[in-house]
């Protein structure tokens, strides 16, 4: 009798995989001579700094400031948007943080040192070199700094992580994508209206309105002069630029024979181009001039209180000759007051940045008008409630408990979420509080009072009730009791997963668990809870939105984060979730730092999309084709424990393995169908995570004449595993081979003991 051959599993190829990594770094034996370099080119930079400093003051010396700030941020927050939705910027190497330097500097001019020549592309393009180079010299000035305040360990470790901090305040400033950033600041300051009224003459909701339709305007500008600009460069030859050049613009003296008579014959197309380009950009100030008048027209509001707006907004000109412009790198004042007043004029180079500083200018306002306290009482409330809702919305079917009160040992606790959904309990945390500027440029003391209050403080607080709910399950009857009065049972709380929400953008904190532990800031065998921002949190659960995905999402969180320094923000994270679900246990070891700058492009791709009204998919998980359906059939059925055999689904396996996984139950099932008559048949394929916290899964195939004894058979292949292998669990799916469609029949988890 010839033996059958089990077939032999599909191996995953690398090339099924949407990741690709890239290790880099320094050769240990290089260290010294790379250290050395760092030195050099930071000492260059530094030595350099007052010479960048007399350029810009020099340039601004020459040219118009105003026409010249008007330009710079017109090209440095410009982007063209395709009709995919995708986004190319104009100037790529010019940033946010690099307009509001120039800012500050055109502000530190005294008004009679003003110049007032046009702008012309050398003028501007010694700018648009300048102002990047200035922006890094406040890194290089870190490292030296760094470099000449110890040799200690523990205390570099401490001043690279207070750094990072300051780096990311100095260039991080978009908190949520616009559309969403104005609504939530509508709904958080509005009922601070009638007292800023009483104070400042205008409500938040004025305000709100009011710097909405600044940037509506100037992206109606901007886009007008790039439309002309496109329509003018269509000429095919000099002259026929010049032609359309008259015909399009209005306004110019003179006529385009004129014009073509004064110029030399030979010039040619290009350098035509570049000149009429020059001349339309001597425009470009008037995208950035707004008057009363026009605003409060635009924004439907009495010109007394747009004018009161604007005045609050507003630096005259020179307002910050005595600041020292090393400070304005971790507190530039126009970050605060975005606007110059101009006379008649209002001068708003880049309305954008009065809500990505909302907080700050709210802040402001609130302080002087004695409504610091109503402010932070507002966040609060505001956090919580929004906190409530997003999981709410992501999860309709969850039992959700605001303000989770309860009492151990005389000792009154308080959680401000919990939910509790099948056999998975959320603890959140809302916390509004903030880094302030004096925190970062104080001593690393200071830095780690802020640690301790926006990390670690939530952290603790949501693992004590974890903490409970453990002991609970572990026979502690009084905790079971507790747990039991509050609607929790504990038996049934097989996973807990903890988070901490904020206001503000965290993420630069809650990536670096491993230096806090490394140094002591946080104990050693604490797992911090992920701090997320609130509108991330939103995102994440519009993006995911299978409760299966959004939750595992969360659970894995705080894994990645312990197991690696993250570099990106929470966003990145989600696009790195979309195609891996975090199955990075490979790279453990590998590297102690992970960079994931940029994963969120997909994401952005498809706001950027909903922003300019393009209809766009929304971003999918990668998963392949019988993942996807398991979860969304496990999501639909809900049966008990739906919510873990999601989970160990989701980590057992990256979307290559799952491609290999997919390729090797065919091949079983078609071994199935011939030999399911042989007792001893190979019936089931196995796979089993390298992480010893996830559970193993198994695929069990059965022919249609054996479906009435299926789930026996399971049980019995997962006890008979777990016993063989010491396993503390095994999921198991069970398919049918005639049924194949389906994405499964049965799903069993089975725990030891």
């Amino acid at each position: 009798m010839t033996k059958r051959k089990t077939p032999e599993p599909v191996p995953a190829r690398v090339a099924d995989s949407p990741l690709k990594f890239e290790n880099f770094g320094i050769d240990p034996e290089k260290h010294g001579e790379f250290k050395e370099a760092m030195l050099q080119a930071a000492h260059a930079a530094v030595k350099e700094y007052p010479a960048l400093l007399e350029t810009i003051k020099g340039t601004l010396g020459r040219i118009s400031p105003p026409q010249a700030l008007a330009a710079f941020c017109c090209y440095g927050s410009s982007g063209f948007v395709s009709n995919n939705g995708q986004q190319t910027e104009a100037l790529p190497g010019i940033l946010q943080h690099h307009c509001e330097l120039l800012h500050a500097h055109v502000l530190s001019l005294p008004p009679n040192e003003w110049g007032d020549e046009p702008i012309t592309p050398d003028n501007m393009q010694v700018l648009f070199d300048t102002m990047p180079k200035l922006s890094d010299t406040f890194f290089m000035q870190r490292i030296l700094d760094g470099e000449s305040k110890s040799s200690n360990e523990q205390e570099l470790t401490a001043l690279s992580l207070q750094e990072r901090i300051r780096m990311h305040t100095h260039t991080v400033r978009n908190w949520g994508y616009y559309e969403q950033v104005v609504q939530t600041s509508r709904e958080l300051y509005w009922p601070l209206d009638e007292k800023l009224v009483a104070a400042h003459g205008f409500s938040a909701t004025d305000l709100i309105d009011t710097l909405s339709v600044l940037q509506r305007e100037f992206e109606e500008r901007v886009a007008a002069h790039m439309d002309l600009l496109g329509k003018v460069l269509r000429g095919k030859t000099a002259a026929g630029l010049v032609e359309r050049y008259y015909k399009l613009v209005p306004n110019l003296v003179g006529s385009a024979e004129e014009m073509l008579a004064g110029l030399p014959t030979d010039l040619t197309c290009e350098q035509m181009s570049g000149m009429l380009m020059a001349h339309l950009d001597l425009r470009l100030l008037d995208t950035a001039l707004f008057t009363l008048e026009g605003v409060a027209n635009s924004a439907g509001k009495p010109e007394e209180v747009v004018s009161a707006i604007l005045g609050t907004l507003s630096f005259e000109p020179g307002a910050l000759e005595e600041t020292k412009p090393e400070f304005l790198f971790l507190d530039n004042p126009v970050w605060e007051k975005p606007v110059i007043s101009l006379g008649d004029h209002f001068l708003v180079p880049l309305p954008q940045a009065a809500f990505s500083h909302i907080h700050r200018i709210m802040e402001r306002l609130a302080r002087e008008a004695g409504l610091a306290k109503a402010l932070e009482e507002r966040r609060s409330g505001f956090l919580e409630q929004k906190l409530e809702d997003v999981f709410r919305d992501a999860l309709p079917d969850a039992d959700i408990y605001p303000s989770f009160k309860w009492k151990k040992d005389g000792q009154q606790f308080e959680n401000d979420l919990v939910v509790v959904i099948d056999r998975v309990v959320v603890i959140a945390e809302a916390k509004s509080h903030h880094l302030t500027a004096s925190g970062l440029r104080g001593a690393p003391d200071r830095v780690k009072r802020h640690v301790r209050d926006l990390v670690l403080s939530p952290s603790i607080q949501s693992h004590r009730l974890e903490e409970l709910i453990n002991a609970a399950r572990g026979g502690d009857e009084d905790a079971a009791s507790l747990l039991s009065k509050n609607g929790i049972d504990a038996q049934k709380a097989d996973r807990v997963i903890r988070l901490s929400v904020s206001l503000y953008d965290l993420s630069v904190l809650s990536s670096s668990e491993q230096d806090f532990k490394k140094i002591g800031w946080v104990p050693s065998d604490h797992l911090v809870a992920p701090s997320i921002l609130i509108s991330d949190l939103h995102c994440v659960s519009e993006i995911l939105d299978n409760p299966i995905l959004f939750l595992h999402y969360l659970g894995e969180r705080a894994y990645v984060q312990k197991s690696f320094n993250l570099l990106g923000d929470e966003l990145d994270f989600l696009g790195l979730y979309l195609d891996s679900a975090f199955n990075l246990s490979a790279l453990v070891g590998e590297a102690d730092t992970f960079a994931v700058t940029g994963m969120s492009s997909t994401i952005d791709v498809y706001h950027e999309a909903i922003s300019a009204g393009i209809r766009r998919p929304k971003p999918k998980m990668n998963l392949r084709p019988l993942f996807r359906d398991i979860v969304a059939r496990l999501a639909k059925v809900k049966q008990p424990g739906w919510t873990l055999l999601g989970f160990h689904l989701l980590a057992c396996a990256d979307p290559a393995e799952q491609r290999a996984i997919e390729r090797s139950l065919m091949k079983l099932r078609r071994f199935v169908q011939k030999n399911y008559r042989d007792p001893k048949h190979t019936s089931t394929m196995l796979i089993k995570p390298p992480e010893t916290r996830k559970a193993t899964i198994m695929f069990y195939l059965f022919p249609q004449k054996l479906r009435g004894e299926h789930r026996k058979i399971m049980a019995q292949l997962a006890t008979e595993a777990i016993e063989a292998d010491n396993l503390t669990q095994c999921v198991v799916f069970g398919r049918c081979t005639e049924d194949w469609g389906k994405a499964f029949e049965s799903a069993l988890l089975i725990s030891q003991g």
